[in-house]
């Protein structure tokens, strides 16, 4: 049985209005100088950044409790003629790390803020690079020594919360006190690294919990901050524990109405909800066998997917808005016993645990979200929703168990009015996507209700996160940043089409490129994300690759593909491919729910690879629209 760990939680609620707690978290005048100096993560080619640390007092209320080293970044714009306010970024969680995330996602979650504005990254105090780090390494580790495991659901979620209880130990054995890792601290944190940086004010972009972190930064220290844009967000005075099983219901309903809705979908994949829900009870009733691939390492592991596993891992993918489009084949080919993907995908969730520093994340959870509830309330919440139910009783840090778990980590209480919803007349975007699981478009719509000068967005066919998702939203939020007190124009929110659920919705545009790095020109996917050098990603299961492997040889590389899909011998072509400059061997390949063509050439500097990773229902018209152009245009760079 799989116990699916669960990610980034979304926002949680925390503090008051006004200058309740600002006492308790007022930027503090022993705060030090930044030190400038090398970055502690990979560099984007091309990006210029500068990165630093910030000595800030680990306890606001005694400045002799020692200090944090907060780690930040500063993103340059490549404007001409960037304006004086930078954008700050706010991670989610609460326990993402921004910083580790730079080598990997900084072209869809950086970038975009970069257009007109340097950008400030700060891994928030006990997350990332920020020291000390309340990352629980005993958890993630447990998660992945589990996978294969055949012990029921009872003992796995009982050793979850042992982990849990090695993580809390270990930080206090190391002096960490819980009560200073809080919404308000890191508010005043953020005030203290703006006056360090010698910004007169800046603006604040926060996704999920980040939006929360921003409303404390509003409530505690508005003089600082010229306009936020909460993406993603969630109410200080809404209930987490209690709300999310029916947002979670609500997110899957919907994605079940947009297939119906779409002829495409609603032919290839009828009666979608029903086949999902019948599949969640026979899978409670007998488990299947899955393979989980851990992507680190490529090692498959046998386990078993029960149905509340699969309404876990429906939810998490409903984050993605990129995996929206693949959702309907994937139900549809577990539903034909084809649990491939889905393994795919739950090894990639896993190895995302290495991202979230769980120990700050129950740190503010219990301190800010759990006095205000209850675990009989979170259970009748989860009951009223029978589809959910299971799913969220064995999820230790999201459903009623996680106050059995706060009951342990003495993580400090909740200042007066910390309840109540923050007011502000700073301007104010608010983002929400239709789709999102865990904090749902109503909830957007209140936030902005009580910001006097807050406008609010909504975004079809969208989950968790806007702004990462569309052009859109981008050009939105750009013209909100460079004019806050003008309502910004949305018309281009209407002509955000519906996922491509069928291979007939696919339509994918070919535009060139050269990449000194990779001594390479050619075509690639226009609106691919480029993950790296070569790499172009449509979602973490479709993705194209156009790279030199030097020193490697054709049967060398079919060797290592051979063993790693356990297969008697090395795949043998299927064809093969003569362009101007190379003579292309091509393979295809089926494996765990993935379709792979596969292009290698001898060139200059070394072996030469094109390799387009998609699903089974689309492996034919990506081969036609990406693969085989992709292979005829590419050429060594002038």
């Amino acid at each position: 049985m799989l116990l699916i760990p669960l990610l980034t939680v979304g926002a949680c609620t925390s503090s008051g209005e006004d200058d309740a707690t600002a006492v308790d978290a007022s930027p503090s005048a022993t705060a030090g100088e930044v030190d400038m100096g090398a970055c502690g993560f990979d560099v984007p080619a091309g990006v210029d950044v500068e990165c630093g640390t910030l000595p800030v007092p680990a306890d606001r209320d005694d400045p002799d409790a020692g200090e944090i080293q907060l780690a930040f970044a500063v993103v340059r714009s490549d404007s001409g003629s960037p304006a004086e306010d930078p954008v700050v970024y706010l991670s989610g969680g609460p326990g993402q790390s921004t910083l580790e995330l730079v080598p990997q996602a900084f072209g869809q979650l950086y970038e975009p803020l970069t257009a007109n504005r340097d950008l400030v990254l700060v891994d928030q105090r006990g997350t990332g690079l920020t020291e000390p780090s309340l990352a629980c390494d005993e958890y993630s580790s447990w998660v992945r020594e589990s996978l294969g495991s055949d012990l029921p659901p009872e003992e796995l979620e009982a050793q979850a919360v042992g982990s849990l209880e090695e993580c809390r130990q270990r930080l206090v054995d190391e002096g960490v006190d819980f009560s200073d890792y809080n919404s308000a601290a890191s508010a005043a944190d953020l005030e203290d690294l703006r006056v360090a940086l010698g910004y007169d004010e800046w603006n604040l972009y926060g996704i999920s919990y980040g939006t929360r972190l921003a409303q404390a930064a509003l409530r505690d220290h508005p003089e600082g901050i010229r306009s936020v844009v909460l993406d993603a967000a969630y109410p200080v005075d809404a209930d987490l524990y209690e709300e999310t099983p029916g947002n979670a219901v609500r997110a899957m309903d919907a994605l079940f109405a947009t297939c119906a809705d779409d002829a495409g979908c609603a032919a290839r994949y009828p009666d979608l909800e029903p086949r999902f829900r019948a599949l969640v009870d026979e899978l409670n009733a007998s488990p299947a066998p899955i393979t989980v691939v851990d992507p680190a390492n490529g090692q498959r592991i046998e386990d078993e997917l029960d149905g509340d596993s699969l309404v876990g891992f429906l939810f998490q993918t409903l984050y993605s808005t990129e995996l929206l489009a693949h959702l309907p084949e994937i139900i549809a080919a577990a539903d034909d016993g084809q649990y491939g993907t889905i393994g795919l995908l739950l090894g990639a969730l896993t190895q995302q645990l290495d991202l979230v520093s769980l120990g700050q994340q129950l740190a503010v959870q219990c301190q800010e979200e759990v006095p205000f509830g209850s675990r009989e309330e979170a259970a009748e919440a989860a009951a009223e929703h029978p589809l959910v139910e299971g799913f969220f009783e064995g999820a230790p840090t999201l459903g009623p168990g996680v106050f059995d778990v706060c009951s342990s980590w003495d993580a400090g209480e909740p200042g007066p009015g910390a309840d109540d919803p923050v007011t502000s007349d700073v301007p104010a975007l608010v983002l929400a996507g239709i789709l999102d699981p865990i904090t749902p478009p109503r909830w957007g719509e209140e936030i902005a209700a009580g910001l006097s000068a807050g406008s609010f967005v909504e975004f079809p066919f969208t989950g968790h996160g806007a702004l990462p998702s569309h052009d859109c939203a981008v050009r939105i939020a750009t013209d909100f940043l460079d004019d806050p007190r003008s309502e910004p124009a949305t018309d281009c929110v209407d002509d955000i089409a519906a996922p491509a659920f069928t291979a007939d919705d696919v339509d994918v545009e070919m535009t060139s490129f050269e990449d000194e790095q990779l001594g390479l020109r050619g075509v690639r996917p226009d609106g691919w994300t480029k993950v790296v050098p070569g790499v172009w990603q449509e979602s973490a299961l479709v993705s194209l690759v156009q790279q030199v492997v030097p020193g490697a040889t054709a049967d060398q590389l079919l060797q290592q593909v051979g063993v790693q899909l356990s297969l008697a011998e090395p795949p043998q072509p299927v064809g093969e491919l003569s362009t101007e400059s190379s003579t292309w061997q091509l393979y295809r390949l089926d494996d765990l729910g993935q379709s792979v063509e596969l292009a290698l050439a001898d060139g200059p500097d070394g072996l030469v690879l094109v390799q387009l990773t998609t699903s089974p229902d689309r492996a034919d018209v990506h081969r036609e629209q990406v693969f085989l152009p992709a292979v005829e245009a590419l050429a060594p760079a002038p």
